[in-house]
């Protein structure tokens, strides 16, 4: 269905009682903050992705995009539409009534709980002759899309939340791909997030700003955020940061750690009577100090109950990487809050397999400053 298809008075008729009653409402007003004006300014401009933290205002800056696109059209006579796209239903609603609260536009929301996939294009033809804003799912609009009751051209802004998802096999992603960039007349884009990032794998700022880059060429936009965080920390909520020493002085396990390493030192010397699987007794051996470093490391710097855990997860670790036999758990009697587990039955020790190079990722998120080209 094209835009010039699309018929200029409402399904209800002009004067209907529906019609009447919409255009009596009286939207609420709220004063934007500066910030929000900012990236609001940069949104008009350009294909926009706002990079901003929970609770800082990032739909209300969606609302006046809406607003005034909205009455863009309507001025002009345009009969092309405005999408609100979220990933969920909760989320679908919350926006639509903050989109209804806001705005004196006609507005609709869309999900699987009123039956869409069971519509004809007759009842989309209908809701979109009612309606100038439609809040709903990707997920229905691919569906939508698919079916040809609905095409890209015939919209003239498209907001997108949480558009951090738009990766893989995600209806964001799909939606962009298969119809957004294929389409001849393309709408405007405002994607909302409070973190650009969803894949793994970031071990580098090179791997960060790849990951920006990547989001950015798939939604079509160019990241903005706000360089001054003045204004956003007075409403941002932020966890209360509290510190707690722990003096590793006042506590030795010396007598511990040399028990660990008389058990280490002798399951490493039964490995060595396997040399039929070189490459996987050296994978485990390599494994199994890697461990005592980091239990003993969790001793000596963080106390014994962290030791505990950290051998818990050691022990997890094992299960996952080398899919061991059972285990039986041998408490010392001094240490009776610690278990030391050792492998009961070695006669499948030989089943081991090599586990994959541990790599510790840490990266810097760089400054995303806004982008107006």
């Amino acid at each position: 269905m094209s835009p010039s298809k699309r018929p200029i008075e409402s399904a209800d008729g002009g004067g209907s009682p529906a019609t009447a009653k919409r255009q009596k409402h009286e939207p609420e007003e709220f004063e934007p903050r500066s910030h929000q004006l900012a990236v609001y300014e940069v949104a008009l401009r350009t294909n926009t992705i706002a990079v901003l933290e929970t609770g800082s205002g990032k739909t209300m800056i969606s609302v006046m995009l809406v607003k005034h696109f909205g009455e863009e059209l309507k001025k002009r006579g345009d009969q092309r539409l405005i999408l609100f796209l979220a990933p969920t239903v909760h989320l679908v609603v919350q926006q639509y009534e903050t989109m209804k609260a806001h705005t004196d536009l006609d507005i609709q929301y869309y999900c699987g709980a009123k039956a869409v996939d069971a519509w004809s294009i007759a009842s989309w033809q209908k809701e979109v002759s009612t309606y100038q804003v439609m809040v709903m799912t990707p997920q229905i609009l691919l569906d939508a899309l698919w079916k040809g009751f609905l095409n890209l051209d015939m919209v003239h802004l498209m907001v997108i939340d949480e558009c951090h998802h738009a990766w893989g096999n995600h209806p964001y992603n799909r939606l962009m791909k298969e119809f957004y960039h294929k389409s001849v007349l393309k709408p405007h884009i405002f994607g909302m997030t409070a973190s650009p990032f969803l894949m793994k794998g970031i071990s580098s700022t090179a791997d960060c700003e790849g990951q920006l880059s990547e989001l950015e060429a798939i939604l079509d936009s160019k990241i903005c955020t706000v360089a001054d965080r003045s204004e956003i920390n007075m409403f941002v909520p932020s966890a209360k940061e509290v510190n707690r020493y722990y003096d590793a002085k006042l506590f030795i396990h010396e007598e511990l750690k040399t028990k660990l390493r008389l058990l280490l030192d002798k399951c490493d010397a039964s490995l060595d009577n396997y040399n039929d699987t070189d490459d996987i007794i050296e994978a485990s051996k390599k494994d199994l100090f890697s461990y005592y470093d980091k239990i003993c490391h969790c001793m000596d710097e963080l106390g014994l109950v962290c030791a505990i855990e950290a051998t818990k997860i050691c022990i997890d670790a094992a299960y996952h990487h080398h899919q061991l036999p059972e285990i039986e758990a041998i408490p010392d009697s001094k240490y009776d809050s610690l278990q030391i587990c050792t492998v009961a039955d070695r006669s499948e020790i030989n089943m081991f397999a090599p586990s994959a190079k541990e790599v510790n990722r840490y990266y810097e998120m760089p400054s995303c400053s806004s982008m107006n080209n």
